[in-house]
């Protein structure tokens, strides 16, 4: 935001910290062009452009994310800017170029909408829905299956504090509760690679949709407090520290 900011032709027109309310600014306000961040509360921003191009197949999308590698590359084949967190000066100069001559050119507003089209199709393949003369492809996992009290409890990705292993055994814990599972830790970090987790000790999975504060704890380790009711901690190690705080552009 500070280096768009330096652009003197560059207008700032809202801000939103979730993807509800960018949803609802954008819409409302109708820029020219919405940086969205892949992984935001309530709405992701994968969501939140679909529902976008829905309403306006003109607008220019630029996605933002410190993840998703394989997700960056499908937008960079289908023309659509991306900028990877930390972000670098001469990239977003390079992404605020491109929005001028879109910007200086209406008369290419037809290859905008063939542009956003290719990108619905997209993030159709990505949600796992069928389109229409295209090869089925895996879809994102919507939900976890783990082992209840008496049943077995289909869990919402999102709605996962972290997970955690205690010697051979794998812990899922949620707001709620703290369920066990079969599954090793690595095996979770490749179901759960569509959704923010991040690695932050070699037994820790955290989603950083629920990070709140970072506390230095000892020798170059952190502690993260997480904003549920418990405010729980999870440790980073100090090998994973420079990547957290490259997440979380600190």
């Amino acid at each position: 935001m500070y280096l768009l900011k330096q652009c003197k032709d560059i207008e700032i027109v809202g801000e939103a910290t979730q993807g509800t309310e960018a949803l609802e600014i954008i819409l409302d306000l109708k820029p020219d062009v919405a940086f969205l961040d892949i992984h935001m509360p309530n709405l992701d921003g994968l969501t939140v452009a679909r529902r976008l191009l829905e309403v306006d197949q003109t607008i220019m999308i630029v996605f933002a994310t410190a993840y998703d590698q394989h997700a960056i590359q499908a937008f960079e084949v289908n023309a659509v800017d991306y900028l990877l967190k930390p972000f670098d000066e001469e990239r977003v100069l390079k992404t605020v170029e491109r929005i001028r001559q879109r910007v200086r050119n209406p008369n290419n507003d037809s290859g905008q909408e063939t542009l956003n089209s290719s990108l619905v199709e997209l993030l159709k393949k990505m949600a796992g829905e069928s389109v229409p003369g295209t090869a089925s492809q895996a879809p994102i996992i919507s939900k976890l299956a783990v082992q209840g009290d008496e049943s077995i409890v289909l869990l919402d990705p999102k709605d996962i504090l972290y997970v955690y292993r205690e010697n051979r055994d794998v812990f899922i814990k949620t707001p709620n509760k703290t369920y066990s599972t079969k599954y090793t830790l690595q095996a979770l970090e490749e179901k759960l690679a569509n959704y923010p987790f991040f690695h932050a000790h070699r037994s820790y999975l955290v989603n950083l949709n629920f990070a709140q504060e970072l506390v230095p704890w000892f020798n170059g380790a952190y502690t993260l407090i997480l904003n549920d009711e418990e405010r729980s901690r999870v440790p980073v190690s100090r090998a994973y520290v420079k990547a957290l705080k490259d997440a979380l552009e600190i």
